[in-house]
């Protein structure tokens, strides 16, 4: 799955910012200022996978009520908040969220996340912002 990205992973750990230019045909940039994601345009229905350059950390909580979210830290370090319970990562570690769970995550960090099922906008609820 990390090979996936290798391209994206090496422009990171460089501290280039990722444009549309550079992260690749077939795949999408968001940049949220905090974090940036590219999703590839050939995930599934079923599953997806994504690239993450977290830059401060995600912008907002947030909860998706048909996904489990699986986030890998590739590099970096920085703390997920699940249902107000913080955990600490870095590199090499995993962690599972699964639907219903209120979460958002901070620091610098390089991830490579799973969606299973797929990302679906009615599915995905917006809690409250974070601010930095």
């Amino acid at each position: 799955m990390e090979n996936k990205f290798i391209d994206l992973i090496e422009l990171c750990k460089n501290n280039i910012t990722l444009t549309d230019e550079n992260v690749g045909e077939g795949r999408a940039l968001v940049d949220r200022g905090t974090f940036q994601l590219v999703i590839p345009l050939d995930n599934t229905e079923d599953h997806g996978i994504f690239f993450v350059n977290s830059i401060k950390g995600h912008d907002s909580y947030s909860y998706n009520s048909e996904s489990t979210h699986i986030y890998h830290i590739i590099d970096g370090t920085g703390e997920f908040i699940i249902d107000d319970e913080v955990t600490e990562v870095k590199p090499g570690d995993t962690v599972t969220i699964e639907p219903n769970k209120t979460f958002t995550y901070k620091g610098n960090m390089i991830i490579v996340f799973e969606m299973i099922p797929n990302f679906k906008e009615e599915n995905d609820h917006f809690v409250k912002k974070v601010d930095y």
